[in-house]
C-alpha cells in the first residue's frame, strides 16, 4: 500500500492494479446512548471512558470510497446528501478535491441502504448524481427497502441485486456482514483492503470491546458476530481495513495488544 495523494476531504492509496480514494462526506455527532452493552442497555458513564466526543456526543464521521481501475470507477456508498444531519453532504466536494468528477463513476455499490449511505445517489434536482453509473449494486436482502424509497426513483432502473461472493467490479469481492442491517455488505479489494461499511461505528470503544453494539443495529447479536468475524479475518490475513465511520483518514490496520483489538489509522503523509 502506498499513499498517492491526500487533502482535507480525501486520501488516495495505491494497492496493486487499483487505487482507492477515501471521500469524506462530513462529520456529525450521535447521542451517547447509541452505544449499547450486551444486554442492549446504554453504556454507563464509566464504560464510556475513552469515547471520542464532540459537542457532548459520539463523533461520527461519514465516508465513502472510490475504487479506480482499468474498468472504470466503483463508488462504494454515496453519502447522506442533505437528507440527514447538518455537516454532512460533502461527497461531491470531496470528489472534486480528489480530482474526480461525478461523470467518472461507472458503477456504485452500497454496503447497505441506510440514509447516510444511499441518499447521495440523487442530486438536489432529483436527477442521478452519477449519470454514467449505470449499475447500482444493492444486497438482495435490501432491494425491497431500496425500491420503497421514493427518492431513489431516478436510479431505480439501474438497481442490480448483489450476493455473497459477487464481483461488482474487477478486483472487488463481496463478503456478507449482516446484523447492522439484513443485507449489510463488506468489500474485499484485491485481497488486501477490507471496506466494511458500518461494522464499527465508534472505534474508540468498539475495537477494544467489539461486544458493544450500536442502537441502530437491526440485530445486535448478529452485528456483534459479524464484527468479531471480520476483525479476526483482517488480523489473521493482515488486511488493511476501511470503514464509513472510522477515524480519519478512515483506513488503517488492526492489531492486538493486551488481549484487545486496536485500530491504527494510516498516516496521511504522501
Amino acid at each position: 500500500m502506498r499513499i498517492l495523494r491526500a487533502g482535507k476531504r480525501f486520501m488516495t492509496i495505491e494497492l496493486a492494479q487499483l487505487q482507492v480514494t477515501m471521500l469524506s462526506d462530513g462529520e456529525t455527532a450521535m447521542p451517547l446512548d447509541c452505544l449499547l452493552d450486551t444486554e442492549g442497555q446504554p453504556l454507563s458513564p464509566e464504560a464510556l471512558a475513552g469515547a471520542d466526543l464532540v459537542e457532548g456526543g459520539l463523533r461520527l464521521p461519514v465516508r465513502a470510497f472510490l475504487v479506480k481501475g482499468p474498468a472504470g470507477c466503483l463508488l462504494i456508498d454515496a453519502g447522506a446528501a442533505s437528507s440527514w444531519h447538518k455537516g454532512l453532504g460533502q461527497l461531491q466536494a470531496a470528489l472534486t478535491e480528489a480530482g474526480f468528477g461525478p461523470q467518472q463513476v461507472t458503477a456504485i455499490a452500497l454496503s447497505h441502504t441506510h440514509v447516510d449511505h444511499l441518499s447521495g445517489l440523487v442530486d438536489a434536482d432529483g436527477a442521478p448524481a452519477f449519470p454514467n453509473a449505470m449499475r447500482v449494486f444493492v444486497a438482495i436482502e435490501e432491494t425491497m427497502a431500496f425500491r420503497a424509497n421514493s427518492r431513489m426513483q431516478p436510479v431505480m432502473p439501474r438497481l442490480v441485486p448483489l450476493e455473497q461472493g459477487d464481483g461488482p467490479f474487477p478486483g472487488v469481492t463481496v463478503i456478507n456482514a449482516p446484523g447492522h442491517s439484513a443485507g449489510h455488505m463488506a468489500f474485499l479489494v484485491e485481497g488486501r483492503l477490507l471496506i466494511w461499511g458500518d461494522l464499527v461505528h465508534h472505534a474508540a470503544i468498539q475495537f477494544a470491546r467489539p461486544e458493544v453494539g450500536w442502537k441502530h443495529d437491526a440485530d445486535l447479536a448478529l452485528a456483534r458476530q459479524s464484527r468479531l468475524s471480520l476483525m479476526r479475518l483482517a488480523k489473521r490475513k493482515g488486511l488493511l481495513v476501511a470503514g464509513a465511520h472510522l477515524p480519519d483518514p478512515g483506513i488503517g490496520h488492526i492489531f492486538r495488544q493486551d488481549g484487545r483489538y486496536h485500530f491504527r489509522p494510516v498516516r496521511r503523509t504522501v
